[in-house]
């Protein structure tokens, strides 16, 4: 017994950690989100967005039914970049770190919109906000991608850092921003937040003022929390801001390297729900290189070198940690395939979606994902018949609609696709933006039966359900060309250019669609667009090569040019690299042969990227190889069926290739 009591005093007079460290997950390497996984109160674990500028922490609808929380609404409204919401109030009894680092009664949101479900393909179970943080010293370590939580009081920093305040659900702090344009520069100190959960430094309401008069003016899209990203229009979330031109950062006694333009949103509306939120927010890309140390009880921050760096595969752990409690892969199948595609074991996905399929049923998700590889394994054939046994609400529900419609017309059964469009519409469809889904499919198989006018109409029902999202517009535009409706066409591409000036394919649709005596009104229109846009927001490769195709030649080169500087020469040798070369030698008609090498190793090291197929249209083209173009332009259009861009492309390039021309 004595012994018995002697090893029970010695457990207990151990001391408990002082530390505890994390991986921090990304949804690819170097990503601007990090991610961390903790122990829920069912036994499971959750990964979430390590967002020290969040407020209040959050909880997915998903997690939340899983754990038996109960929201009510007296949370009141949580503002963010896209506005303000309702949020409902419930409390999760306890987030684990592991050795003994728990915090217990977070109060958390449930069912706020924006909140990211994924990180890639990986499930994400919410936001870990400062109600969480704030109970530690933080350590992010983003060059080795890992998460240190210290107790208070236990480690000691390198460096001198600077003193932060710890409000109830902020970090204040003070930064020094320099900022240059031409000849004249201005350096002044901002308070804004600490936020590991944004990507850029951004600064409200009256913050920015300082800058004013070196700040530029234009749109540029603004997404957050609040977001219903699958219910409006991509251009609506086009949001008039300033940009001021920083040149350096100065935080905690650093000059950071990652210095890059501030924006400044809603500069002229204090009353905005965000000014009453927040001044701004330091996020994650001035910080990228170094190890973030936030004291919070002690309100101060450190920046230190890096000690060591470090690639997590994110994607290879949670494989490791699901196959640990589900072996066989049968708890979420389609979860885990769509994790095993990330990680490049295609073989493996689709023996899990097979068995998945054979245990299950053809649940619509799975079968979906099914077609999916099918096509990614180049048998377009059996990833049509998957589609086509489901049912056009589910395919709709799936996002998977427009992929059988484009799917059949790339096998060359056009009239099928036809059939099925027009019998999904006879089905009694309460739901209007059903509707407007299975509106657009019908469009596409009419316009690929050589019914162009139909196929107007139809696009055109389609847009009135609720004006539609610019891809729409856009495959209005390309409707009407087919039409011979020329001037339709135009105004039609007008209208999308006001809405969107950053989308650059509808300017090269734009210069396509081109007479000679319209050639002035474009540049003007074009002049306009771009002159909306912030400086470096241009989508240069598009503007060059439409300036070429309407003769100007001069403006075209420097443009492209200004667009390789800025988009390929960041990039090291790779497929990437190798791409950008290309597509930006082929727009400007240069250096074809070697355009034509580079794109073959993209396309050898990556044949099921669309976009490096598309390059390789685009460099055939050029190079007059018109039967390889039609090619090349088909299989980008395969391997994406339902992205109207590449429709134009596919059908460009045939016509070329069946001219000779």
């Amino acid at each position: 017994m004595l012994m018995l009591l002697l090893a029970a005093w010695a457990l207990a007079a151990q001391p408990s950690p002082t530390s505890v460290t994390h991986d921090l997950w990304r949804a690819y390497p170097g990503s601007d989100k990090v991610f961390v996984q903790v122990g829920l109160p069912d036994g499971g674990n959750g990964l979430f967005l390590l967002d020290t500028g969040a407020a209040v922490s959050v909880l997915n609808h998903g997690v939340a039914k899983r754990l038996a929380l109960e929201g009510n609404d007296d949370g009141g409204r949580v503002a963010g970049l896209s506005g303000s919401v309702p949020w409902l109030r419930a409390v999760l009894p306890s987030v684990d770190f592991g050795g003994g680092f728990v915090v217990e009664n977070v109060e958390v949101a449930v069912g706020v919109p924006g909140v990211p479900e994924a990180a890639g393909a990986i499930p994400v179970d919410g936001i870990l906000g400062h109600n969480v943080w704030s109970k530690f010293v933080l350590v992010v370590d983003y060059p080795a991608d890992r998460l240190e939580l210290h107790r208070p009081g236990t480690y000691r920093a390198r460096g001198k850092g600077q003193p932060v305040h710890v409000a109830t659900n902020r970090v204040l702090l003070d930064v020094g921003i320099t900022a240059t344009r031409g000849e004249e520069t201005l350096v002044a100190p901002v308070g804004i937040e600490i936020d590991t959960g944004a990507a850029e430094t951004s600064l409200w309401c009256q913050t920015g003022e300082p800058f004013r008069a070196l700040s530029s003016l234009g749109v540029e899209p603004v997404v957050g929390i609040g977001a219903a990203l699958d219910r409006v229009p991509d251009f609506q979330f086009l949001t008039e801001t300033r940009r001021i031109p920083a040149t350096t950062l100065e935080v905690a006694g650093r000059k950071l390297k990652r210095a890059e333009a501030v924006r400044w949103s809603n500069p002229d509306d204090p009353a905005a729900d965000v000014c009453s939120v927040s001044r701004g927010l330091l996020g994650f890309r001035p910080l990228g290189d170094w190890r973030v140390v936030l004291d919070y009880p002690s309100e101060k921050l450190v920046l230190e070198a890096p000690r060591k760096r470090r690639v997590f595969d994110a994607s290879a752990a949670w494989l490791a940690a699901d196959a640990l409690v589900d072996p066989l892969g049968t708890a979420r199948p389609g979860v885990r395939a769509k994790v095993l595609v990330q990680h490049g074991d295609e073989a493996e996905a689709r023996a899990l979606v097979q068995r998945a399929l054979q245990d299950r049923g053809a649940q619509p998700d799975l079968v979906v994902l099914a077609s999916r590889i099918d096509r990614y394994d180049g048998n377009d054939a059996a990833a049509v018949e998957r589609l086509g046994g489901l049912s056009p609400v589910e395919l709709v529900e799936e996002g998977a609609w427009g992929e059988l419609i484009g799917g059949l017309v790339a096998l060359g059964r056009a009239e099928e696709a036809l059939a099925r469009a027009q019998a999904a519409l006879d089905l009694p469809i309460e739901e209007p933006q059903v509707r407007q889904e299975l509106l657009v499919g019908l469009s596409d198989a009419l316009l690929a039966a050589g019914r162009p006018a139909d196929a107007e109409r139809a696009l055109d029902e389609a847009i009135a359900v609720d004006r539609g999202g610019s891809g729409f517009l856009f495959r209005r535009a390309m409707v009407s060309l087919e039409a011979g409706d020329r001037y339709g066409a135009i105004t039609t591409l007008r209208n999308l250019l006001d809405l969107y000036p950053i989308g650059g394919q509808a300017m090269w649709l734009y210069a396509a669609a081109l007479e000679p005596q319209d050639r002035a009104t474009f540049q003007i229109d074009i002049k306009r667009a771009l002159g909306r846009l912030h400086p470096g927001a241009e989508p240069l490769d598009f503007v060059g090569a439409s300036l070429l195709s309407v003769g100007d030649g001069a403006a075209a080169g420097q443009t492209l040019a200004a667009g390789y500087d800025r988009d390929c020469k960041p990039f090291r040798r790779g497929p990437t690299r190798d791409n950008c070369d290309a597509w930006y030698w082929a727009l400007g008609g240069q250096r074809l042969d070697e355009a034509d090498r580079s794109i073959r190793r993209a396309v050898a090291r990556e044949p099921k990227n669309s976009a490096f197929r598309d390059t390789a249209a685009v460099v055939a083209a050029a190079r007059g190889e018109f039967d390889r173009a039609s090619e090349e332009a088909r299989q980008a259009a395969r391997l994406s069926p339902d992205d109207p861009y590449l429709i134009w492309q596919s059908r460009r390039y045939a016509r070329l290739a069946g001219a000779g021309t």
